[in-house]
């Protein structure tokens, strides 16, 4: 039985050898399969050569087609090179149906290929590599960072190389000639994701998984401890593109000021310096400013308002209670004061301008600008233009507006352009009857339009019926 099992494995190595020594079983058992290209007369066994199949063990097994199938091999390869007292050989595994392929290598000098019959390191993996346990020992970086490979290089993986700063198709903000950059690809609907490290910190950039590249990801640095430095209860703030240091908001869980470490006893909230309020500033209870109140817009104030000096609003300003104004008050808008202004009641004795310093005429109110009011009421005049619809008004005949309209470029009744530039203007009460008179006036020229137009369109029915009968006949 162990003669059949040499053979075979001598008959599988393709040579023609001498067996020495060789059993399975004893204190040393060895198999020996001995490889020479041949016998040449004069010369004599002929040595091996470099890529030279040494042999091979076959695994095989009986099918129903009627003959044994080989399904895994060893076979060693002379690596060399050959010398007179021996050679170097690697060691080669196959698998695979219908076709034994190349798994894995064993070179002459201990590297292991899988994969791949040229392994360049102790363990070179060519194709995924799953751990199912702890893994010990050093990754290793990769020196071929020259180009920005797309997102569908890496599948399923995680990634190390130098990488050249220049070879990314969108730069990151750095100086550093290259760094370390690691690849992090799931895989599936997840995002690919990419760490670069440089002198000036640890960038960050994302983009679609398995995409053909990283098309216009941008780069954003991560804040880290180098970037961050603060004083306690001082809120941060940025103090560069990223980096990260003091403001002047101090907050303790208690107080808070503004521009000081140090709020004064009694007062939630101190600011230390001139306050701009350019948009509403809405305080429920009384309002106390030491020195000038300045506010770009909007002015609440829920009950007392006490300004030692000016006060200048940009917009509206209310206030619930008394209001006292040591210096001048300038309101742009609207002021409203439920209480009292000063120590008695607001009132104008005179002439009140609102966004005008201009006074013609004797008017006692100037407005520069729009009025906006929930109701405005004029006092009415007499003869209000009701009399349009009365039997004895004389309705102007079209022709006649017409003729006059040429002749003066102004609808009959009102004033020219030159008259009301003249006087500066124009009165509402007056104005607004003229207006009302024109509507009733538009609205009888409309009544008898309407009448007409429906005398004529009964004359063109009954054209229509004469000559539609008129067809029949």
């Amino acid at each position: 039985m162990r003669k059949l099992i040499i053979l075979a494995i001598l008959f599988a190595a393709g040579s023609t050898t001498t067996l020495l020594n060789a059993q399975i079983i004893g204190d040393d058992p060895a198999l020996f399969a001995a490889k020479n290209n041949g016998f040449q007369l004069g010369v004599g066994k002929l040595p091996v050569v470099d890529d030279d199949s040494l042999g091979a063990v076959q695994l095989q097994g009986w099918v129903t087609g009627g003959d044994y199938y080989t399904g895994a091999e060893m076979r060693a390869y002379v690596s060399g090179p050959v010398q007179p007292d021996g050679f170097a050989a690697d060691l080669r595994f196959q698998t695979g149906y219908p076709q034994l392929m190349p798994r894995m290598s064993v070179t002459a000098n201990g590297k292991v290929g899988i994969g791949t019959t040229t392994p360049s390191f102790d363990l070179h993996t060519v194709g995924h590599t799953h751990t199912t346990g702890d893994f010990f020992g050093r990754l290793h970086v990769d020196d071929n960072g020259s180009m920005d490979s797309a997102p569908d290089t890496y599948v399923d993986e995680l990634y190390l190389e130098r990488h050249a700063s220049t070879a990314f198709s969108v730069l990151p903000v750095t100086t550093a000639a290259d760094g370390g950059l690691l690849t992090l690809a799931p895989g599936g609907s997840s995002l690919d994701h990419q760490l670069f490290f440089a002198e000036e910190g640890i960038f960050h950039r994302s983009w679609q998984g398995d995409a053909p590249d990283w098309g216009t990801a941008s780069w954003f640095k991560m804040l880290t401890s180098e970037d961050i430095s603060g004083t306690p209860n001082r809120l941060a703030k940025f103090t560069g593109e990223s980096s990260l240091g003091d403001s002047q908001l101090w907050d303790d869980g208690t107080q808070v000021g503004l521009g000081t470490d140090a709020p004064a006893a009694g007062f939630f909230l101190e600011i230390a310096g001139r306050t701009l309020v350019n948009e509403a500033l809405d305080v429920a209870k009384n309002a106390i400013i030491q020195q000038d109140l300045q506010v770009g817009t909007d002015a609440f104030v829920g009950e007392d308002l006490s300004v030692a000096s000016n006060g200048v609003i940009g917009d509206q300003l209310k206030v619930g209670g008394v209001t006292q104004i040591g210096g001048a008050l300038t309101v742009t808008d609207n002021a409203t004061v439920t209480g009292h202004l000063g120590s008695n009641t607001a009132t104008v004795d005179q002439t009140l301008t609102v966004g005008t310093t201009a006074t013609p005429g004797s008017h006692r109110l100037y407005v520069g600008g729009s009025i906006l009011a929930e109701e405005v009421t004029v006092k009415l005049e007499a003869n209000w233009p009701d009399y349009v619809f009365s039997n004895s008004y004389h309705l102007p005949e079209l022709k006649e507006v017409a003729d006059f309209i040429d002749r003066h470029r102004h609808l009959p009744g009102f004033q020219p352009a030159r008259a009301i530039e003249a006087k500066g203007g124009f009165e509402i009460g007056s104005t607004q009857r003229l207006l009302v008179e024109k509507v009733e006036e538009l609205t009888l020229y409309a009544i008898a339009a309407d009448q007409e137009n429906k005398a004529l369109k009964a004359q063109l029915e009954a054209l229509e019926a004469r000559i539609a009968q008129l067809e029949q006949q």
